[in-house]
């Protein structure tokens, strides 16, 4: 009787350590492969304008009172927050890119283009290359030279632009 009980015993333990070997071990491994994902703010404010590295390959440039947020991850997750912001994309990030404004996404097919962000939407404005811009309708092809307006909806008034409409505020270079 004293032997049955012992491999009862013996039994429970190896059951029950087994079942926490095993969370434990998830746990671990939940911890080496997950990365945790930063979230970098960067703002102006009014009459101060700023240039930074989103990455290596990503220069950001940002108007008087406007803010970004840009992760850790790769490619980057950039959304405007507010005001306008100037990306230059070179590099091995060209086509990588994607900047969230309000609802609407932004994908980079080129290299060079300008956002701005308003009440109601925003707009686009492409110096080199392509951007796709998705809202709900679909997706448009925004070229070079040529600048899109936004809603959550829609693209209207796309039209060509000269250089210095890009992005006026910033100096050129």
């Amino acid at each position: 009787m004293s032997a049955v009980i012992r491999f009862r015993g013996w039994r429970r333990f190896l059951i029950n350590f087994s079942i926490v070997a095993a969370a434990l071990f998830l746990g671990l491994m939940s911890w080496f492969i997950a990365k945790p994902t930063a979230t970098r703010l960067h703002e102006t404010v009014s009459g101060e304008r700023m240039t930074f590295a989103a990455t290596p390959d990503i220069d950001v440039s940002l108007d008087a009172d406007s803010s970004v947020t840009i992760t850790n991850t790769q490619p980057p997750r950039i959304e405007l927050l507010r005001g306008n912001a100037y990306f230059d994309v070179k590099g091995n990030d060209a086509g990588k890119l994607q900047v969230k404004v309000g609802t609407t996404y932004i994908r980079d097919i080129g290299t060079r283009f300008s956002v701005s962000k308003q009440t109601n939407g925003g707009s686009v404005a492409v110096a080199s290359g392509q951007i796709e811009i998705q809202v709900e309708t679909g997706k448009y092809l925004v070229g070079s030279h040529e600048r899109a307006d936004f809603n959550n909806t829609t693209v209207t008034g796309q039209r060509v632009i000269a250089e210095a409409e890009i992005a006026p505020w910033r100096p050129r270079r």
